[in-house]
C-alpha cells in the first residue's frame, strides 16, 4: 500500500484504479471467464448495443461539453476556437460526404483513430508529470505507447479489413499487399526495451511509477486483444469502447472537482446527474441517426420508424450535422487539453 500511496495520481488512487485503470483491461477478464459466450456471440446485440455504443462511447462524446461549452469562464477563454471548430467541421464533413459517402466516413475513422491514440499518449503523459526520467526514458515512453495502439491499427490494414470496421465497412484502407512481419519484430522489440527501461529505472531510482506503468500495459493489453486477437465485432466494440470512454469521463469528472477546488469525493446524486444527462444526450442523438439515417435499431428506437430515408442530398447534410458532436469532441480535445493544461 505504501508503493501505492507515493505515486503521481491525479486525484483520488482507489477511483483512478478503478474508473481510469481497469478499464482497458476488464474486458479482457471478461474474455477470459466467458469465453464460449464471447466465441459465439460476435454480434453486438441491442443490449450491448445501449451499454457499449450509446451508454459509454456516445456519452462520453457529450462529457466534452460539460468542460468547454457549459463552463463559462473557459467558453469565454476559448469562444472563438468553440464555435469556429463545429462550423468548420460541418462545412467539411459537408464537402467530403458529398463527393462520397465512404470519402466522410474514413476520414471519420482516421480523425477518430487518432483521438484515441492521443488519449492513451496523454494519460501516460499525466502519469508522468513529477517523473524525474532523462530525455531517453521518456523517449522511450513515447515510442512504446504510439507502438500499443499503432501496431494493433496497421495490422488491422494488414489483414482485418474484411473482418471489422470502425464507423461503416470498408473505412480503412486495405494495406494486405505489404508484408507485416517487420512490423511484428519491431513491436516486440519494443515491448523488450520498454521492460528494460523500466527494470534499469526503477533499480536505479527505487521507485516504481505504478499508475504509468499500468496505463502502457493495459494500452498494449487491450488493443492487441481487442484488435489483434479480436474473433468478432463485439470483442472489438468492447475493449475499444470500454478502454476509451469510461477513462475520459473520469477526467473530466476530476476536471471539475478540480475547478470548482473541493475535496475529491464522488457524491453518487451528482454522479447520476451527469451520467443521466450524457445519455440523454446522446439517446436524442442516436434516436435522430437510427429514425432518418441507420434505421437498424428499431427495437430501441420504436417511434416514428415509418419516416422514409431523405433524399441523397439531404443526406449529405444531416449526417455532417449529426457528426459534428463526434467531430468537436475530436477536434477541441486535441488542442484545447494541451492548451489549458489539466493536469497542471
Amino acid at each position: 500500500m505504501k508503493l501505492l500511496a507515493n505515486q503521481p495520481w491525479l486525484r483520488n488512487p482507489l477511483l483512478e484504479t478503478f474508473l481510469i485503470l481497469l478499464p482497458p483491461v476488464a474486458p479482457i477478464f471478461l474474455l477470459l471467464a466467458f469465453p464460449n459466450y464471447f466465441h459465439t456471440h460476435g454480434f453486438v446485440s441491442n443490449g450491448w448495443w445501449i451499454v457499449l455504443v450509446m451508454g459509454i462511447d456516445v456519452s462520453h462524446v457529450y462529457s466534452t461539453t460539460f468542460r468547454f461549452y457549459w463552463e463559462p469562464q473557459l467558453f469565454e477563454q476559448y469562444k472563438r476556437h468553440l464555435i469556429i471548430t463545429p462550423i468548420a467541421a460541418f462545412l467539411i464533413g459537408w464537402f467530403l460526404h458529398s463527393i462520397d459517402a465512404l470519402v466522410f466516413w474514413r476520414v471519420m475513422a482516421y480523425v477518430a483513430v487518432f483521438h484515441f491514440i492521443r488519449q492513451q499518449y496523454g494519460f501516460m503523459r499525466l502519469y508522468s508529470r513529477k517523473s524525474k526520467s532523462t530525455a531517453a526514458e521518456r523517449n522511450i515512453d513515447s515510442v512504446a505507447i504510439y507502438t500499443a495502439t499503432i501496431y494493433p491499427i496497421l495490422y488491422w490494414h494488414l489483414n482485418k479489413t474484411g473482418e471489422l470496421n470502425w464507423f461503416v465497412e470498408g473505412d480503412f484502407i486495405n494495406l494486405s499487399f505489404l508484408n507485416s512481419a517487420v512490423f511484428d519484430y519491431a513491436y516486440f522489440a519494443v515491448i523488450f526495451v520498454y521492460l528494460a527501461k523500466e527494470i534499469w529505472a526503477t533499480i536505479g531510482s527505487k521507485s516504481f511509477n505504478f499508475p504509468k506503468n499500468a496505463i502502457v500495459v493495459g494500452t498494449f493489453l487491450s488493443w492487441y486483444v481487442g484488435i489483434v486477437l479480436a474473433e468478432n465485432d463485439l470483442t472489438f466494440t468492447m475493449l475499444n469502447v470500454i478502454a476509451h470512454g469510461i477513462p475520459y469521463m473520469a477526467l473530466i469528472w476530476i476536471y471539475g472537482s478540480k475547478s470548482r477546488n473541493t475535496t475529491w469525493q464522488f457524491p453518487m446524486k451528482e454522479v447520476a446527474l451527469f451520467l443521466i444527462i450524457l445519455l440523454a444526450f446522446a439517446y436524442l442523438e442516436e434516436g435522430i441517426w437510427d429514425i432518418l439515417i441507420w434505421k437498424d435499431h428499431p427495437e430501441v428506437f420504436p417511434f416514428l420508424q415509418d419516416i422514409p430515408r431523405p433524399d441523397l442530398w439531404l443526406v449529405s447534410i444531416l449526417v455532417p450535422i449529426l457528426s459534428l458532436p463526434q467531430i468537436t469532441h475530436y477536434v477541441i480535445d486535441g488542442f484545447i487539453w494541451k492548451l489549458s493544461k489539466p493536469a497542471s
